[in-house]
C-alpha cells in the first residue's frame, strides 16, 4: 500500500512573498505591543549582522550557560550548536555560550528547575513530564496529532500552527513566566509520528494483542484502541526489549527510530497521512531573571536567530529521515497505510482528545483554544503549498526525489517570523 499525501491544490492564501510586503506594518506593531524587554538601543527586524554588533558595541560581554539534549556534534544537538553560533556571530562575541552536553547539568525532567534557579539559562524544557506545572503547555501537546503526517509538509505544518497556538496562548506563556522561565522556541518535534513493529502490519487485525512501547498518555489510548496493550521501554533499551520479546511494537517517530537503533529489529512501520498519533516536543527557553538583565539589542539578537535553531531542527528531522528510510530499505521493511478501520480507531480516541482539551480547567477558555488551534493548522495547509517548494514528497519517494539540503526553507522561516513570532518580538 503507498502512502500518499492527500491534499487540496494549493490556495496559496498567503504566500511568502506577499507577507514580506507586511513586513514594516508588523514590525511597527511589534514595537507597540512586543513583549517587556531590557533597555537601550532597538534594532529593527531584519536588521543586518553589523547593525546587531554596533548596536551592542559597548555592551559588557555576557556568557550564557546552555544545556544541550545530546553530545557534542551530535545531530539532534545540531539545533543547540548553531544558535549558539549565530549568537555569538551576530553580537560580535559579545554573548558567548558555554555548552553543557548531553544533559549534563540536570536531567531532562529537572530542566526548568535548573533555569529558575540559574544553573542554567538557555535549555529544552519538556512540558509533557510535569503535567502539573505546565498544564495548558500540555493541553498544546495534547493536541499535537492535528494537521498532515507528510514527511516535508507535515513537518513544516506542525511547527507553523503549533508556534502560532503557543505564543498566541496567554496560558502557557504565563506559566513559563510564573515557573521563571521565558519562552523562545515554544515547541520543537522530531517529526510526525508513527507506530514500528517486529511484524509487518497489515491492517487492526495485525495489531491486535500486540505489546507496544508508548512515551505519553495519549499514546497509551490511541494503542488500546488499536487492540495493542502498552508497556514502557527506555529510549536506550528498545533495541533489546524488541529482540526479547517484551514488546512488539514502538510509537516513535523515524527521526528517533533511527537515533535509538531499533530499526533492524522492528522496520514494519505504518502511518496514515491526515489523522495523527500523539506526539512529544520540548520549548527552547531561557531564565526569565537572565533575559531581564540582558539590553534590549541583546534580547532582540536572542529572539531573531532562533531562526537559526528552528532551521536546524527541521534539517536535522529530515536527515534523520533520511538516515532511518535507508535502514528500513536495508532491512526490508516498509511504511504503509493504516487501515480504514485503525484510522476510525484513532479518530474517535482524538476526537475525545478534542472535547477534553476544550473543557480544560488549565485554560480561561477551552473551546476558543481548540477553535483557534484547529484554524492554525488549516490555515499552515495552504500556507505550506503556496511556497511552492513544497512538492508531493511521500515515504515513498522521499530519498528518491528530496534532498533536504537543497530545500530552501529561507521563504518559510520569513512566512514563520512575520506571521507569528514578529508581534511577539522584544521592544
Amino acid at each position: 500500500m503507498r502512502v500518499s499525501i492527500r491534499r487540496p491544490k494549493p490556495a496559496k492564501l498567503i504566500a511568502a512573498a506577499s507577507l514580506l510586503s507586511l513586513t514594516a506594518t508588523l514590525a511597527a506593531c511589534a514595537e507597540e505591543g512586543g513583549a517587556a524587554s531590557g533597555g537601550g538601543e532597538s534594532v529593527a527586524y531584519g536588521a543586518t549582522k553589523e547593525e546587531f554588533q554596533a548596536a551592542l558595541e559597548d555592551m559588557s560581554p555576557v556568557t550564557l550557560v546552555m544545556q544541550s539534549t545530546a553530545p557534542k556534534g551530535a545531530p539532534t544537538g545540531r539545533r543547540f550548536e548553531e544558535y549558539a553560533a549565530a549568537v555569538e556571530d551576530w553580537s560580535g562575541g559579545k554573548i558567548t555560550m558555554d555548552i553543557a552536553f548531553s544533559n549534563s547539568i540536570a536531567p531532562q525532567d529537572q530542566v526548568d528547575d535548573a533555569i529558575a534557579d540559574s544553573r542554567i539559562d538557555v535549555g529544552s524544557v519538556m512540558a509533557s513530564l510535569e503535567p502539573d506545572k505546565f498544564a495548558a503547555m500540555n493541553d498544546l501537546m495534547n493536541l499535537t496529532f492535528l494537521g498532515r503526517q507528510g514527511p516535508v509538509d507535515g513537518v513544516l505544518q506542525f511547527h507553523g500552527a503549533m508556534e502560532e497556538a503557543a505564543l498566541n496562548s496567554e496560558e502557557i506563556t504565563k506559566e513559563y513566566a510564573d515557573n521563571g522561565i521565558k519562552l523562545l522556541l515554544p515547541i520543537f518535534s522530531s517529526g510526525p509520528a508513527i507506530v514500528a513493529c517486529t511484524e509487518p502490519i497489515t491492517g487492526k487485525d495485525s495489531l491486535k494483542g500486540r505489546i507496544a512501547a508508548t512515551s505519553s498518555r495519549l499514546q497509551v489510548e490511541q494503542a488500546e484502541a488499536l487492540g495493542m496493550s502498552t508497556a514502557t521501554a527506555n529510549y536506550t533499551e528498545l533495541f533489546e526489549a524488541l529482540e526479547r520479546g517484551v514488546v512488539d511494537c514502538v510509537f516513535s517517530t523515524l527521526a528517533t527510530s533511527h537515533l535509538s537503533g531499533f530499526i533492524p529489529a522492528a522496520p514494519y512501520f505504518a502511518i496514515d497521512m491526515e489523522t495523527g498519533f500523539g506526539n512529544a516536543g520540548g520549548a527552547i527557553s531561557i531564565s526569565k531573571a537572565r533575559w531581564d538583565e540582558l539590553p534590549l539589542a541583546a534580547q532582540q539578537l536572542l529572539f531573531d536567530r532562533v531562526d537559526v535553531l528552528l532551521e536546524a531542527n527541521i534539517r536535522g528531522i529530515w536527515d534523520n529521515m533520511t538516515a532511518a528510510l535507508g535502514e528500513i530499505e536495508k532491512a526490508k521493511g516498509s511504511i504503509v497505510g493504516l487501515d480504514e478501520a485503525s484510522v476510525a480507531a484513532i479518530k474517535k480516541i482524538n476526537d475525545e482528545e478534542l472535547s477534553d482539551v476544550a473543557s480544560s480547567k488549565s485554560l480561561e477558555d477551552g473551546e476558543a483554544f481548540v477553535k483557534g488551534l484547529q484554524e492554525d493548522v488549516e490555515a499552515w495547509g495552504p500556507y505550506v503549498d503556496g511556497l511552492e517548494q513544497t512538492t508531493d514528497i511521500t515515504y515513498d519517494n522521499f530519498l528518491t526525489d528530496f534532498n533536504p539540503a537543497d530545500f530552501d526553507l529561507k521563504p518559510y522561516m520569513e512566512l514563520l517570523w512575520e506571521k507569528v513570532f514578529l508581534s511577539h518580538r522584544p521592544a
